[in-house]
This record gives C-alpha cells, sequence and structure tokens, in this order.
C-alpha cells in the first residue's frame, strides 16, 4: 500500500535520517539547482541536455563538497565513474528529475556501493533495508527551476511504499533582519496653552488700535 504524502516519516524507520538532515541536503539540491537554472541560455545554444548535465555534475560536486562539512554525510564508492551515490547515516541514496510516484526503471537497479553500503547500515545501526531502496525525488517547474523534493521508499519491484516532502526552508540563522538606523531627535518643545480668554481679549485690544489687524 502506497502511504499518502508526508504519511512516512522517514526518521521512524531510518533514526539517521532526520528532519535536519534532509533539509540541509534538500537545500543543496534546491540551490544547485538554482544557480544552474540562473545560467542556463538558451538562446545562445543551451540545451535541456546541457542544462541537466550542469546540473547532475554540479550536484555531484556540491554533495561531495558537503561531505567535507559534515560528519553525517558521505559519499558511497561505487565502480562506475558516472554512478554516483551518497549517504546520510549509512543511509544510500540516489537522486533523480521526477516524479516521486513513479521512480525511473533504472534506478531500481542496487549498484555494488550501494549493496554493501547497506550492509553497513544493518552492522552499524542494526537496519534491514535490504528489501528496500531510497530515493530522492526532485519535481521541477517548466522553467527548470525546483518545485518539490521528496524522498521516496520503494521496494525491489518499484512499488513505492512511502513518500517524504522535505519542506524548502530558508536559510535564516546568519542573516541580520533590516532595520532602518536610529534617528536621534531633539527633546520636544512644550510650550503653555493659552487660556482662550485670554486671547480673545487680546485679540479684541489689537483689534481696537488704528493700523493693527484691520
Amino acid at each position: 500500500m502506497v502511504l499518502a504524502m508526508n504519511e512516512f516519516e522517514p526518521w521512524s524507520t531510518y533514526p539517521s535520517l532526520t528532519p535536519d538532515r534532509l533539509s540541509i541536503v534538500g537545500g543543496i539540491l534546491r540551490q544547485v539547482r538554482h544557480d544552474a537554472v540562473d545560467l542556463h541560455e538558451p538562446f545562445a545554444g543551451d540545451s535541456p541536455w546541457s542544462l541537466g548535465c550542469r546540473i547532475y555534475s554540479r550536484t555531484c560536486f556540491a554533495l561531495r563538497d558537503a561531505a567535507a562539512k559534515y560528519d553525517w554525510l558521505t559519499i558511497v564508492d561505487e565502480a562506475e565513474p558516472l554512478c554516483f551515490t551518497f549517504a546520510i547515516g549509512s543511509v544510500p541514496f540516489k537522486f533523480y528529475r521526477g516524479s516521486p510516484a513513479d521512480p525511473p526503471g533504472r534506478l531500481l537497479e542496487m549498484t555494488f556501493g550501494e549493496l554493501r553500503q547497506q550492509q553497513l547500515v544493518f552492522d552499524i545501526e542494526g537496519i534491514r533495508i535490504i528489501d528496500k531502496i531510497l530515493r530522492v525525488a526532485i519535481e521541477t517547474y517548466s522553467n527548470g527551476e525546483t518545485a518539490t523534493i521528496s524522498v521516496v521508499e520503494m521496494d525491489k519491484g518499484g512499488v513505492v511504499t512511502g513518500t517524504y516532502t522535505i519542506p524548502a526552508e530558508i536559510e535564516v540563522s546568519n542573516v541580520m533582519p533590516l532595520q532602518a538606523k536610529p534617528v536621534d531627535l531633539p527633546a520636544p518643545t512644550l510650550e503653555p496653552i493659552e487660556d482662550s480668554q485670554e486671547k480673545e481679549e487680546e485679540n479684541g485690544e489689537l483689534g481696537a488700535i488704528p493700523g493693527i489687524l484691520g
């Protein structure tokens, strides 16, 4: 039975897949795609193929770079140079562009590196995921920008057993909110309020003097 969107909580089954870690990986994938789309120039000869190649290459590079920063993110050794697998904690992943409900057939095959990593999950965390395949699906808009990023769990037959949409969050921890500079205002000058009766009498006296207010 396929679970409805976000009924599947990856960290419940795979403890290393915490919301924070998934958010960081999702942010990397989203930012890389945005930057690549921003450089895409169809009128200069760029094609969807060249855009896809650039995004794939840059995504692999960005994840390798992030793996040097986060000890929970690793790159899995693969025999094929173009085969890319990464792991969150000990759980292996591949990513693809497309719907989480319809993973491509080529990603249903487990690579040697992925199988070895799954054995590592069992040895370290005691979790048997040999019958499950985990992928990251990236859905896009027509302009190539990211629409959603989802964790997809499926069996070896390609039947999706769970999907979780990674929330799109903006990194704000190191950003100071914009505020107007403080302005030094002088102290207000308070003047006594003239008594209305006195003012009327004064105006009456002035009006009686020729050449003034008349």
